[in-house]
């Protein structure tokens, strides 16, 4: 409401833009010297300058919440730009000798016609194979994703950048008792979820049937009882039949489990997304209009698409959501039982083998192959082992890349340079599996969330990737995550009175796009044609066996099984995705123009 950007220092000396929520308003207002008449209407951007006035390029130290800004210094020719810890914002930038330039989304910058459009080719690679490449590449060759955790200077003399954070640095802590982790875990998440309501439009959340978002639901309903208003929940849900789409240990309907949270806390109203009326090829479409270049998840856009016009429509301005739940609230303890044997720790090595085979019904023989002696076998070794057995690489099964294009870009070598696992095996080691799966100072689904939410005049707010959240969670023992076979220990006891014990015990995993196969075939004529035209495309015939996507597609119009739905997911959504974005390239050369 009060924010005026872009921003003046009294001097007129300092210039400010800023995309920005700070969630430590009142301890900066003390600090910084605000009058209490004028905090309520201080707007953030202004706070951010004031901090900069005060603590120069060190201010990101100093600042919470969700935020990407700029600011110019007139007399020092210096252009300054920074980034939240985790980065729920957007920042992309393109650099030359010439002309230094940067967004808040690809396509601000894409649209300038001095930044030449070329694509990625090792990024588009990674896409195709759904490896997960934090940091700062994009599809385009040339333009930058500025990462989270960064600040850079750029001047005249050149462009230096720092990063400011490091959770993989956060150190141990030790308190007197379980509860007392309990406690303080609660204390810390609940002002993660409660500083985010900060809204004048409603406050809406994603809600499934699992610990995350039903957590932050949970607590967001609960406190925004306190004012007399109602939590909007939004679920996706299939429209097709689903039970003999998924295996043992996943869901593809979660409504029961949904249902009950919703009785148990009360004060939410849900909304389920069917998305009858966005097909897959329509998700795909809109998600690379709204984003500027494809990503690994295609097979979620349509319902992604279809709960974002949902929200809108029903006049949310923020949307909570719990994606970094997996590795930071909810740890699952993956690569425990590697971990314990490789430390030595013999006794808590056996007595949670047993007890992991015995809460997850899975006999001891295949949990030592599985869980850990396979980990433990170092990623060089297991690639050897296929080499020399001839099984070809586990990449060929689950993607749509062209085999002659991934010959030339060497990227079996790639991998192994890289210690890239394309069978995705558990880190033995819990803190660097999961540091592998938060990738701090480099992740980018924030940004991916901020373009959806932008697209439609949302604000997307994550707590479960809240700086003091992650800190806390990453510092304590494993044992307060995994006990008596269990993982997810924290979480469970930290909401034994907020969420049902169906939902706290519940061990399947849920599937947003389990009918994924159904939907295609019932929209198979439209995904051909977008098959023809892809295929048209030298450059596309380049990166993509079109082939096998063809083939995927024609087997979904025989039958939807649980094998052709992963292929629909992993190799026909995301290599068409990557198709009609590589099309942009061509349609730029033949009008001679730089749009896309």
């Amino acid at each position: 409401v009060y924010e005026k950007l872009p921003g003046k220092s009294r001097s007129g000396r300092l210039v400010i833009t800023a995309a920005a929520r700070i969630d430590n308003r009142k301890e900066l207002f003390d600090v910084l010297g605000v009058p209490g008449a004028d905090q309520a209407h201080f707007p953030d951007g202004m706070l951010i300058l004031k901090a900069y006035e005060k603590w120069g390029d060190r201010c990101p130290d100093h600042l919470l919440g969700d935020w990407s800004f700029a600011i110019w210094d007139s007399r020092l020719k210096k252009l300054f730009l920074a980034r939240d810890h985790f980065g729920n914002t957007g920042l992309f930038y393109y650099s030359s000798n010439k002309i230094f330039a940067f967004a808040s989304s690809l396509k601000g910058l894409l649209s300038l016609p001095q930044i030449p459009k070329q694509p990625n080719e090792f990024r588009i690679a990674q896409v195709l194979l759904s490896w997960a490449d934090h940091g700062s590449h994009t599809l385009y060759k040339d333009i930058l994703r500025f990462p989270p955790a960064h600040c850079l200077n750029v001047t005249m003399q050149g462009i230096s950048a720092r990063r400011y954070w490091y959770l993989e640095n956060t150190p141990e802590l030790r308190l007197g008792s379980d509860q007392e982790y309990v406690e303080g875990f609660l204390e810390v998440f609940s002002e993660a979820v409660r500083c985010r309501l900060r809204s004048l439009r409603p406050v809406g959340s994603t809600l499934s049937g699992g610990l995350d978002s039903g957590s932050v639901s949970a607590i967001a309903a609960q406190e925004l009882r306190i004012n007399n208003e109602i939590l909007k929940v939004f679920s996706s849900v299939p429209i097709h039949s689903v039970d003999a789409l998924v295996g043992l240990g996943h869901m593809g309907d979660e409504r029961p489990l949904i249902e009950a949270v919703c009785r148990h806390v009360g004060n939410i109203d849900v909304s389920y997304i069917r998305s009858e009326h966005v097909t897959p090829l329509g998700g795909i479409r809109l998600t690379l209009a709204l984003h500027g270049e494809a990503s690994h998840a295609a097979a979620n856009s349509y319902w992604i698409i279809a709960l974002m016009e949902k929200a809108r429509e029903e006049g949310i301005g923020v949307l909570l959501t719990g994606q970094g739940g997996n590795a930071v609230i909810s740890w699952n303890g993956r690569g425990y039982l590697p971990m314990l044997v490789r430390k030595r720790e013999w006794r808590s090595f056996f007595r949670e083998l047993k007890a992991w085979s015995t809460a997850n019904r899975i006999a001891i023989p295949r949990l030592l192959i599985g869980q850990v002696l396979r980990p433990l076998l170092p990623s060089g070794w297991r690639g050897r082992i296929r080499r020399m057995l001839f099984i070809r690489e586990p990449w060929v099964d689950y993607s749509a890349i062209n085999s002659q294009f991934a010959h030339d870009l060497a990227l079996s070598e790639k991998m192994r340079a890289l210690k890239h696992d394309p069978t995705f095996c558990p880190n033995p080691d819990t803190r660097k599996s999961r540091l592998d799966i938060i990738q701090p100072g480099g992740h980018i689904v924030g940004s991916l969330w901020q373009q959806y939410g932008s697209g439609y005049g949302l604000d997307i707010r994550d707590p479960t990737f809240d700086k003091r959240v992650m800190e806390f969670c990453l510092s304590i023992p494993d044992d307060q995550h995994i006990h008596g076979g269990h993982g997810r220990m924290l979480i469970r006891r930290a909401m034994v009175d907020l969420l049902p014990q169906e939902v706290l015990w519940n061990q399947r995993r849920g599937m947003q796009a389990a009918d994924l196969a159904w939907r295609v075939r019932s929209s198979w004529m439209e995904m051909r044609s977008a098959l023809e035209t892809v295929e048209k495309s030298e450059l596309a015939l380049r990166y993509l066996d079109i082939e096998k996507m063809k083939a995927v597609l024609d087997r979904s119009r025989v039958k939807a099984d649980r094998e052709v739905t992963a292929q629909c997911g992993n190799v026909l959504t995301r290599g068409l995705m990557v198709g009609l974005f590589l099309l942009g390239f061509e349609k730029n050369e033949a009008s001679g123009t730089s749009d896309t």
